[in-house]
């Protein structure tokens, strides 16, 4: 079971950013673990018996308390990942690499909690050689070298691997930067597709084709650009012969 706290010294807030997490996993069917905190010592009392997976917390009036705690969480956890809201002036010193993952929500409306623990739910599932997503009423998780393509119509992604097609709730953009977390080789060839470098056996100025004889569309000339580039720096790998430019 995944563990979330929540550490805010208002308590309406906490009450409400705790009350809006839960609702969102009741509405899922997912079963999570809840912890709640006023503030940093009671978070910090606790991290060493009971150190959560995912914490939301405040930045705006951080006097270094906060992020010494949740360093130490981070120690104690690994694979913690930081949710943490700040005011406009605040300036992030350079440990704050050190809680990577770590995700700056704008806002604590529901729009935003809703958001951010999906995000962190389903990073804290993934492993370094599978993509998890939510299809009701639960998480798939597939192995990455299945996957061929992603393609999305607004928030709403396509999934197409090996044996089979999905569709998840969820931004392409918020796709390629978790794929880019695991070192996975997807490339952008257009604003609604997201390719599998394995899984491409040619390209040209318009079109990539792929291992099954599919051909996706290129859309821009820096989006080939890009490809062109990143597929000649892997001439020297498996894949990088494999692939051939033509002209179609």
């Amino acid at each position: 079971m995944i563990h979330f706290a929540f550490c805010y010294e208002n308590a309406e807030i906490l009450d409400f950013v705790k009350n809006e997490i839960l609702k969102y996993f009741h509405q899922r069917e997912v079963e999570i673990a809840v912890m709640c905190y006023h503030n940093a010592y009671e978070l910090q009392r606790c991290i060493g018996c009971n150190c959560p997976d995912i914490l939301f917390y405040d930045m705006e009036k951080e006097d270094g308390l906060m992020r010494n705690t949740v360093l130490k969480a981070k120690r104690a956890n690994d694979r913690l990942i930081s949710i943490v809201t700040r005011g406009h002036n605040y300036s992030p010193p350079a440990e704050d690499a050190l809680l990577e993952p770590l995700y700056v929500m704008p806002d604590k409306s529901r729009k935003h909690l809703w958001t951010y623990a999906a995000l962190a739910y389903e990073t804290i599932l993934d492993h370094s050689d599978s993509f998890s997503y939510y299809v009701r009423p639960e998480y798939i998780h597939i192995p990455v070298n299945e996957i061929r393509y992603f393609t999305s119509e607004g928030r709403r992604t396509h999934i197409v691997s090996a044996d089979r097609r999905d569709s998840f709730y969820q931004k392409l953009d918020v796709v390629e930067m978790l794929l880019r977390q695991k070192n996975c080789q997807f490339m952008r060839i257009h604003k609604s597709y997201l390719v599998n470098a394995s899984c491409i056996s040619g390209y040209s100025r318009d079109y990539v084709l792929l291992t099954t004889g599919e051909r996706l569309r290129i859309s821009k000339y820096e989006y080939y650009k890009s490809l062109s580039t990143h597929l000649q720096s892997l001439k020297n790998t498996k894949l990088g012969h494999a692939l051939r430019h033509s002209e179609w």
